[in-house]
C-alpha cells in the first residue's frame, strides 16, 4: 500500500486538518481501515487516534483508491467535532 498525500487544507475554525490522499493497492485487496489510518497517521506524525477517516472510495478495477481523513491535533477536539459514527468506525471511541 502507497499512500500519497494530493491535497492539504488547514481548517482554523474546526481545529483540524482536512486531508485527501491517493491509495495506490494494485493487486492487493483494497486497505482495512486500521491499516490505512495507522499508516497515514505515521505519515502525518500524529498519532493514530488523532486521525478520523471519513471517506474511502475504491476505483473498480484499478487497484486505486482515494481517501478523505481529518486530523486532528488532539483526540478530545476530534471527539467534540466530528459525529460519533465517525469516531467508532475509525476506532477513537467504543
Amino acid at each position: 500500500m502507497k499512500i500519497e498525500i494530493i491535497k492539504k487544507t488547514e481548517n482554523k475554525l474546526l481545529e483540524r486538518l482536512e486531508v485527501e490522499a491517493k491509495v495506490e493497492h494494485l493487486g492487493q485487496a483494497v486497505p482495512t481501515r486500521d491499516a490505512f489510518l495507522s499508516k497515514i497517521a505515521a505519515q502525518l506524525n500524529r498519532e493514530r487516534n488523532q486521525v478520523v477517516l471519513i471517506k474511502m472510495e475504491a476505483k473498480y478495477g484499478v487497484g486505486r483508491s482515494i481517501a478523505i481523513v481529518h486530523v486532528y491535533e488532539t483526540s478530545e477536539r476530534a471527539k467534540i467535532v466530528e459525529k460519533e459514527y465517525l469516531l467508532k468506525r475509525s476506532g477513537i471511541i467504543e
